[in-house]
């Protein structure tokens, strides 16, 4: 309110119009009303599930499709590949219907499943056998980076040309699943184990160590998706494990996340293509780069998929289920091109690094229409609301953990794909074997309320 005052009386001082003045006076109450109405919504947030199938993946949904269909820079055609053309109207009915068809999937699935009890999480793990399984996993993670690093000859992060150089670890598959399965476990298992079972002030420090040694192998890779996955998937399950997010430490927790992802990509390009990349290549000064880097994140797959609909089916047939399933094709010998790499190929755009992600609507649409959005998306909000339900009834570690990982996949999805590679499915596996082993016996676990 105070601002809005000066604002006020700096315009009157200024000679500004009286509407300009009279405007920036209405914004006194605007202030007021909007201060009032966030505290009163903190303060409701902190009883909300935000991770539930109808607030977090709903909302970061309409948001990505929204910024993602504005022009906010102008960059030239040569970098762009025409990335910043308009958005059409019917794109965002794509989305809309997709949103609709995963609602509708969402309130069928909880219908079927009934709603969750809001228990709190007991962490029923043996611990002699989870200090077991820690540092087993800890051996094989450090072991195959090191071979992975050895055979590819530099750290990835460390080299000058890390966007070719981190696209050789798919030549080191056995390694990449044993280190992928080893980080991706440990981050979010010791994260739960330091909270629910609170262990003396050393063990619980080696738990954050762990976290941190496991997060910079990741992080030396070179591909951002490796540390974001598994961070991810541990914030999901804090919110079930430890205490609830309230909505505003959500916002702050993930933008965080995302805009430092995002800063480390623009570190990466920098490296490759000099310090004036912004200014040389895209028109943008370096000073304002960094601030808005994470912008294109949002467009260009929201723009890809544009793209993909006008081919497709004109051009290009539909796939027929390839791109969704195709991670499944992994467990056969050679090699599988994925859902972004197809359509970077089709589109024929040559750029360093990886394919071109065109959202989770990407792969549904190129497979079979529309048709094809409204049932991948009815589905995955089906399986949402069933999942979430089977977690709140008995929310032990290994039931937190899948609905955390399926969460992640969910939110991830808005950039990549609903099924993006077999770790999708493998992961969930081997944390269900991991359970049957980690587990004490019946009588001796088991939910319990939450404590007013």
């Amino acid at each position: 309110m105070t601002i809005s005052l000066l604002l006020a009386f700096s315009a009157a001082l200024a000679g500004a119009s009286t509407k300009v003045i009279l405007l920036a006076l209405a914004s006194v109450p605007a202030a007021a009303l909007v201060f009032f109405a966030a505290r009163r919504a903190a303060t409701a947030s902190v009883r909300w599930d935000l991770f539930s199938p109808w607030a977090s993946f709903p909302v970061l949904y309409v948001a990505w499709f929204a910024l993602g269909s504005l022009n906010l820079v102008e960059v030239p055609p040569s970098f762009s590949f025409g990335l910043f053309e308009p958005i059409p109207a019917y794109v965002m009915g794509y989305a809309a219907l997709g949103l609709g068809a995963y609602l509708a999937g969402v309130s069928w699935g909880q219908k079927r499943a009934g709603r969750a009890e809001g228990r709190a999480c007991q962490f029923y793990w043996r611990d002699d056998r989870f200090a077991l399984v820690v540092a087993g996993l800890g051996l094989l993670m450090l072991g195959s980076y090191i071979y992975i690093v050895a055979g590819m000859g530099a750290i990835p992060s460390l080299s000058a040309d890390a966007g070719e150089i981190r696209l050789r670890i798919t030549r080191y598959g056995a390694a990449e699943a044993v280190m992928f399965t080893g980080a991706w476990t440990l981050i979010p298992a010791l994260m739960l184990y330091a909270w629910r079972r609170h262990p003396r002030p050393l063990v619980k420090w080696g738990c954050y160590c762990g976290v941190a040694v496991s997060s910079v192998l990741l992080l030396s890779l070179g591909g951002r998706s490796y540390l974001f996955v598994p961070l991810l998937t541990t914030l999901v399950a804090r919110h079930y494990g430890k205490k609830r997010f309230a909505a505003g430490r959500v916002v702050v927790v993930g933008l965080a996340l995302f805009l430092s992802l995002s800063l480390l990509g623009y570190l990466r390009d920098i490296a490759l293509y000099g310090q004036d990349y912004g200014e040389d290549r895209i028109g943008i000064p370096g000073s304002v780069l960094p601030f808005i880097y994470a912008y294109f994140y949002v467009r260009y797959p929201v723009a890809t998929f544009r793209d993909i609909t006008e081919i497709i089916p004109q051009k290009v047939p539909y796939q027929n289920g390839a791109l969704t399933f195709g991670p499944l094709a992994t467990l056969l010998p050679g090699h599988h091109e994925q859902s972004d790499m197809f359509f970077k190929d089709v589109l024929g755009n040559d750029f360093i690094g990886a394919g071109q992600p065109a959202t989770l609507l990407g792969p549904l649409y190129a497979d079979a229409g529309l048709p094809g959005i409204v049932a991948g998306l009815f589905l995955a909000g089906m399986l949402s609301s069933r999942v979430h339900a089977w977690m709140g009834s008995e929310p032990t570690p290994l039931r937190v953990l899948l609905y955390a990982w399926l969460m992640q996949t969910l939110l991830f999805s808005l950039f990549a794909n609903l099924f993006p590679y077999i770790t999708t499915l493998w992961m969930p596996a081997f944390w269900m074997v991991l359970d049957r082993f980690l587990r004490r016996p019946a009588a001796n676990h088991g939910a319990v309320p939450v404590s007013a």
